[in-house]
């Protein structure tokens, strides 16, 4: 799931003096329907980050109680967070992020995320462009073993954000990589620019 920046506009003829008409109604429509859209992919992503974080912080059940459910289980970390590691003026191509605390995911010399652990995970990413990049940019998570896993075009003389999501099943020991190309300024605020990946089970 990804959403891009970039859009098209069509060109139309006039027609009995009718055509700007209908093609300024048009844009108008589009724009909506790409707010809105914009908006429910965020509200996703959001809510989906906030169900594991509200399982994680619930309260044992009668079952974990009773011992049926192993309690080292229950304290293992599902979600972690990764915050840039650049400045605002840098002119970066390969996004490199600071681990506060490893987990299942740790860095690697600053340039990769490593997987510590088999498993099911959903990882999100919103990537927010310095207001002085007009171009075309293409923002890539790509995996060492299953190559893209996320792919996305921000048109920077448009939009300046994308936000992009997908459940996948990552190995051990692979390697995590976000690039952008070509390079730009790309803002550290941590409301502007994240990564994230919510662990869903082991394997």
């Amino acid at each position: 799931m990804s959403l891009s920046a970039e859009y098209c506009s069509g060109k139309m003829g006039d027609r009995g003096g009718g055509g700007h008409g209908a093609l300024a109604h048009q844009s108008r429509l589009f724009r909506g329907l790409l707010v809105w859209a914009t908006l429910l992919t965020v509200g996703l992503g959001t809510l989906t980050a906030l169900h594991f974080i509200h399982r994680e912080s619930s309260p044992p059940s009668k079952l974990q109680n009773l011992g049926y459910v192993n309690q080292a289980d229950i304290k293992e970390t599902t979600l972690m967070v990764f915050s840039p590691d650049w400045k605002d003026s840098d002119k970066v191509k390969l996004l490199k992020w600071k681990t506060v605390r490893p987990d299942f995911i740790e860095g690697k010399e600053k340039e990769s995320l490593m997987v510590k652990k088999d498993g099911q995970y959903f990882l999100y990413l919103q990537v927010t462009l310095h207001p002085q990049e007009k171009e075309n940019h293409t923002i890539t998570v790509q995996s060492e073993k299953r190559q893209v896993i996320l792919k996305g075009l921000i048109n920077g003389s448009k939009l300046s954000t994308i936000f992009m999501a997908n459940g996948i099943p990552l190995d051990s020991n692979d390697t995590l990589h976000v690039t952008c190309h070509p390079e730009a300024k790309i803002q550290t605020s941590h409301t502007e620019t994240y990564l994230g990946v919510i662990k869903l089970s082991s394997t």
